[in-house]
């Protein structure tokens, strides 16, 4: 391939420079006019014959960054009498496009697993009431679930809900909140909160064999034991609400909370609540 087909260079006359009169020392001239010319640029320079040879005027400019066009004899005349000169004309190359950063990892063996990911999802009627599911191991929870190998939260939450209580959502109406983990079973938990603010369809146990039922609960007659995971989203989402659980790290990642009972009706700032090494979540 070409230079011409690599590198389009613009048609203009950017400078010219030099004359039969002037001392040339190229080594100093072309970078200097290299960094004063944009790439794409012309460059139109005369000088006298001298010592150097054509191919050498073409490596010097070729290390420079340019393109040569043409190098020709001309006569110039100095002060009446016919010089010797060459006529340089070329093009400054445009820069090439900087290789990629790579990566890879670490060995060929994948890591062991030391933590687990997962969502959880608040979702409300238009009366304001939470969705709950009492879970065959006799805890109330939220939606939600692990998320799958390279899987978006926002992507796992809309999955998890619709695969639990075949509620439809689309992933630009959750908004992912905080991230909180703690310790269970020697891994590090990672739990991602996330509320819901618009879907479609009526909640029914779409997984009876993990949830008997699905039930619209006020915020403050919330059932007892919640799930770990449930108990700590819900107390960073509403800090006031008055639940045990164990200790939890938390780290906002959106302003949370809403006004009046409609889904999707909009939001008002709340504080944020960054970490609670207490048994229940206060208020920041």
């Amino acid at each position: 391939m070409s230079d011409q087909e690599v590198f389009a260079v613009e048609t203009r006359v950017v400078e010219t420079v030099g004359g039969p009169l002037d001392p040339v020392d190229p080594g100093r001239l072309l970078p200097r006019l290299a960094a004063e010319i944009p790439p794409g640029g012309r460059l139109e320079l005369t000088v006298r014959t001298g010592d150097l040879t054509q191919e050498l005027w073409e490596d010097l400019l070729v290390e420079a960054g340019f393109i040569v066009d043409e190098i020709v004899p001309v006569s110039v005349l100095d002060r009446g009498t016919p010089v010797l000169c060459r006529l340089i004309r070329a093009r400054r190359r445009l820069a090439p496009p900087r290789p990629r950063v790579t990566s890879r990892p670490r060995a060929a063996a994948p890591p062991r697993a030391h933590a687990m990911i997962g969502v959880g999802v608040i979702v409300r009627n238009r009366s304001g009431r939470i969705l709950l599911g009492l879970h065959h191991g006799g805890t109330w929870e939220l939606p939600g679930g692990r998320l799958e190998p390279g899987e978006a939260v926002a992507t796992a939450a809309v999955r998890e809900l619709r695969e639990e209580t075949g509620l439809r959502a689309r992933e630009q109406d959750v908004t992912v909140f905080a991230m909180l983990h703690d310790e269970t079973a020697g891994l590090t938990r990672v739990t991602m909160a996330a509320v819901v603010t618009a879907y479609e369809g009526v909640p029914f146990a779409a997984e009876p064999e993990l949830i008997a039922e699905w039930r619209w609960v006020r915020t403050d007659e919330l059932p007892s034991p919640l799930f770990v995971p449930s108990a700590q989203i819900l107390t960073t989402w509403r800090p006031e609400l008055d639940v045990d659980h164990p200790p939890v790290h938390r780290l906002a990642l959106a302003l949370a909370g809403e006004r009046g009972g409609e889904p999707g009706q909009g939001t008002r700032p709340r504080r944020a609540v960054q970490r609670d090494q207490g048994l229940r979540a206060n208020p920041a």
